[in-house]
């Protein structure tokens, strides 16, 4: 699994606590105590990113848990991966995108 190094120093300017991990041929950001814009409960949670396609999505943003007080959204993503429920928005973000700007359109869905 190979993310760029610098593309994973900017992620970790904006959510320090990450690692790396792999499972069923996808390669994963595993971000811990991610903080959701104004508004969501629960207000942090960890998720896990996958900026790769998978789904017939470019990318996906999986959270560990459903998330309300946003808008209300298409909830079409339920995995288990690393040994977790994992739920996402049904939310199109372009390709070609840096991991630290597919997090912040992923989390656009919840504003």
């Amino acid at each position: 699994m190979n993310f760029d190094e610098n593309q994973i120093a900017e992620l970790k300017q904006i959510t320090p606590d990450l690692s790396c991990a792999q499972e069923g041929g996808y390669n994963y950001i595993l971000i811990k105590d991610l903080r959701l814009p104004d508004n969501c409960k629960p207000e942090v949670v960890d998720a896990l990113l996958c900026s790769t396609p998978r789904d017939g999505y470019e990318s996906r943003l999986f959270f560990s848990a459903l998330i309300t007080g946003c808008h209300q959204r298409n909830w079409n993503g339920n995995i288990r991966v690393l040994e977790g429920n994992w739920y996402a928005v049904s939310w199109k973000v372009p390709g070609g995108l840096k991991l630290a700007e597919i997090l912040m359109v992923h989390l656009k869905a919840l504003r």
